[in-house]
């Protein structure tokens, strides 16, 4: 017995940024199997049809309202960093550390270093998690006297795929603000990352929201999912 497979790809879909995972279909894909046996004339063809669609952020972690993101599936966990904007009023540069916390594995170090030292092409954490790992974020300005603001705080925000990006203004004229920082990942005014993707973006530097200063453009890291068998 020999079978037709046919596979079609939609025509109205949402465009795939390059930086997306790759193991995940980006659009809609569905196959048609049609028995050749019965593909003659008088006769009623059985016509099997399967579709799978693309995996979006909320299919594979659950995101708490502290900010906390628990896995629902074995997940491959990349982490870059977009950049780190401290400076002080004359642009000099200064260091911010940055760390992901894993529920089995404890804390893991991100990226210690000031903005020019950033390659955002690089992946810092790069690891395999179990459906039910719980992942907590961590950053502060590498500097004696400044404390650690957490993923509950008010001074780090998770950003996904659709939302608005940040409209903070940078503390001063010579830094680059958040909304700079994720340009690359801004379309028609809003994030346009890869459907598996989550952005911490942080301020380290001020706890109060309505200080020039907190422009949640401190350090802002880039967490990348990929569904693994």
């Amino acid at each position: 017995m020999k079978n037709i497979i046919l596979t079609i790809i939609g025509s109205l879909l949402l465009p795939y940024q390059a930086y997306s995972q790759s193991t995940d279909p980006a659009i809609p894909v569905g196959t048609l199997n049609v028995n050749m046996g019965m593909v003659r004339q008088g006769v009623a063809p059985t016509l099997g049809w399967s579709i799978e669609y693309p995996n979006e952020i909320d299919d594979i972690i659950d995101i708490d309202p502290n900010d906390e993101i628990e896995t629902k599936t074995r997940l491959r966990v990349q982490v870059s960093v977009i950049g780190v904007g401290i400076t002080d009023q004359y642009g000099r540069e200064y260091p911010a550390r940055s760390y992901i916390h894993y529920s089995s594995q404890g804390w893991k170090h991100v990226f210690t270093g000031t903005g020019s030292q950033v390659d955002p092409t690089h992946f810092y954490d790069d690891r395999i998690v179990e459906a039910g790992e719980t992942l907590r974020f961590a950053a502060k300005l590498y500097m004696g006297g400044y404390n650690y603001f957490y993923n509950e705080s008010n001074n780090v925000k998770v950003l996904k795929n659709g939302d608005l990006p940040p409209n903070n203004a940078a503390g001063y004229s010579h830094q680059t603000s958040a909304a700079e920082f994720l340009r690359p990942y801004v379309k028609n005014g809003k994030l346009a990352l890869g459907p598996l993707d989550v952005i911490y973006a942080a301020e380290l530097t001020h706890s109060n929201s309505n200080h020039y200063g907190f422009d949640l453009q401190d350090t802002i890291i880039l967490v990348r999912f990929t569904k693994v068998p």
